[in-house]
């Protein structure tokens, strides 16, 4: 059963999440927009569709998509976003540290790719990914490891499977869910339907790839929206009395509808929210690190 729900989780739900924010997103602006199904077929598109390679850009160029996405998958079957679903004696392999370090690598990969062309823009969006990482970066360590203090571990799985304090899941929630906005580049940190060069981050780093390179590129961006977003409605939901001691079917049912209900929520807010200038970039990041901070003082405070 496990199986199908982990085949589920890597090839279904990460594109289908994809299609409905845009769905919603379109409805906000009184669209009818495309299907919930149509990243499928963009993906299914680009797969065969042959690819057009700057003759500057080396093998890392090439191969960069490729261990991102590998790293992509690994990092979606160890983080329990929809629920633990790897067997207890995988426990060293979901440590917090670890996951953090492979999102880090991932995300290593796709800032090489962008600057081996060599392209003006590719660096640009180079710079501004790796400074928004950077920021980024201490909120979600300091709100995991909130938790891992009530948890008394630092082994994902158990840390999601213990009673969490409703207050300070809420602060890390929320917290987690700023940090995916700029860590997937979103509204109000990138808009990622731009394509005004000087504004972009994601987009500017994925301009020189096309064909199978940009398919990967895009189903590695899938997984990752699910595992952060999944990661701050994992937190969210124990804020909720009675989560944990539901059934394994029910639980992960709430799950995915808590997942593609904060997706739905994203896709609202930038219906409404207009593109933060660059400078107000980090002034923005600020409360969720501040979040994740006041989380880790209430954890430490109760021991």
């Amino acid at each position: 059963m496990n199986t199908v729900l982990l085949f589920v989780n890597l090839a279904v739900l990460p594109l289908l999440l994809v299609g409905v924010i845009r769905k919603a997103k379109a409805l906000m602006q009184t669209r009818l927009g495309a299907p919930v199904w149509q990243p499928f077929f963009d993906i299914a598109k680009l797969l065969r569709k042959g690819e057009t390679i700057s003759t500057n850009a080396g093998w890392v160029f090439v191969w960069a998509p490729r261990i991102a996405l590998v790293v992509a998958l690994a990092t979606a079957c160890l983080v329990p976003w929809a629920g633990p679903l790897l067997p207890p004696s995988w426990g060293g392999a979901t440590n917090l540290i670890l996951v953090v370090y492979l999102m880090g690598l991932g995300r290593f990969v796709s800032l090489l790719a962008a600057m081996d062309t060599g392209s003006a823009f590719g660096g640009l969006g180079a710079s501004r990914e790796a400074t928004i990482s950077l920021l980024i970066e201490p909120a979600v360590i300091a709100g995991l490891a909130a938790l891992a203090l009530g948890a008394g571990s630092t082994d994902l799985a158990k840390i999601y499977a213990a009673p969490m304090d409703p207050i300070i899941a809420g602060l890390v929630g929320v917290a987690l869910v700023v940090a995916a906005l700029a860590e997937l580049s979103r509204m109000p940190v990138d808009d990622p339907t731009t394509h005004l060069e000087l504004t972009m981050v994601h987009e500017a780093m994925i301009l020189e790839n096309s064909g199978r390179n940009l398919a990967l590129v895009e189903y590695a961006v899938a997984l990752r929206s699910c595992v952060l977003l999944g990661l701050a409605a994992q937190t969210l939901l124990r804020t909720v009395p009675g989560f944990l001691a539901l059934a394994d079917g029910p639980r992960y049912a709430l799950s995915v509808a808590w997942l593609f209900g904060i997706g739905v929520v994203v896709a609202m807010a930038e219906g409404v929210l207009v593109k933060l200038k660059w400078r107000s970039v980090p002034g923005f990041l600020v409360y969720s690190v501040g979040l994740s901070l006041l989380a880790a003082l209430l954890a430490v405070a109760k021991g």
